[in-house]
């Protein structure tokens, strides 16, 4: 029995460290795949990126070996979730084997980018420290330490940079393989906001909430990976 690959994108200012603890719920025939982006973890060294669209493609390039024969799905959450709707496309635009499954977590349909709150990569350095301590999911320890928020925050800078100056590119061909959008109950996105993917997808998209806020997937670990796991299986990709 084939095992299927799951590409997990994180969010601003995190690694691919997040997804580690998935391994211990999800299905034993789900190959975790957490997708180590530029700046962090074994990566550090590696410029960040300048664009969402730039990430997707180094990000595109880097897997396009592992899923020329055998079956995959991607999971994104927050900018994780917009670097996965380019990577889809890039795929397209590479030729390779689509997904199985799209999962977008924990932010609104990419076209809705102009929809966004107060914008915060460039303000100055205490202003954005409390901004981002307001948004939850950065222990305030990357902060109070030094040496750690040296490292920690330009890299959280230059993510929601990516992030708030991501330019959607309209007129490209519908999602083909099955989507799910996951959010939060208590996040500040709209139900508008979430729905509005069905937009972008050719067949029926899951709409699916989950206790919590804009962070929702680190105290759900267990729910979220189980919707996972029947999701994949549903789609007959092979997973028990």
């Amino acid at each position: 029995m084939s095992r299927i690959k799951l590409f997990c994108l994180p969010y601003a200012g995190s690694s691919a460290m997040i997804y580690y603890q998935w391994s211990k719920f999800l299905s034993q025939d789900i190959d975790l795949q957490p997708v180590e982006l530029a700046g962090r973890g074994s990566r550090m060294d590696a410029p960040l990126y300048d664009s969402i669209n730039g990430a997707a493609q180094e990000v595109c390039c880097s897997i396009k070996d592992q899923i020329t024969d055998t079956p995959y799905a991607i999971f994104g959450h927050s900018m994780g979730s917009w670097i996965a709707f380019e990577l889809y496309h890039e795929i397209i635009k590479s030729g390779l084997p689509l997904p199985e499954h799209v999962f977008f977590s924990g932010n609104r349909a990419p076209h809705l980018n102009i929809r966004r709150n107060k914008i915060i990569h460039n303000l100055p350095e205490n202003e954005f420290k409390n901004a981002i301590l307001k948004l939850g999911g950065t222990p305030k320890s990357v902060f109070e330490d030094k040496a750690l928020a040296d490292i920690f925050v330009p890299l959280i800078r230059a993510d929601y940079k990516i992030t708030e100056t991501y330019q959607y590119l309209p007129g490209r061909d519908k999602i083909q393989c099955g989507v799910s959008v996951l959010c939060g109950r208590e996040d500040s996105i709209s139900q508008e906001d979430m729905e509005a993917w069905r937009k972008h997808v050719l067949n029926k998209t899951d709409i699916v909430y989950f206790d919590g806020g804009h962070f929702f997937l680190n105290q759900n670990i267990g729910t979220v990976t189980s919707y996972i796991n029947q999701t994949l299986k549903r789609a007959d990709c092979r997973v028990s």
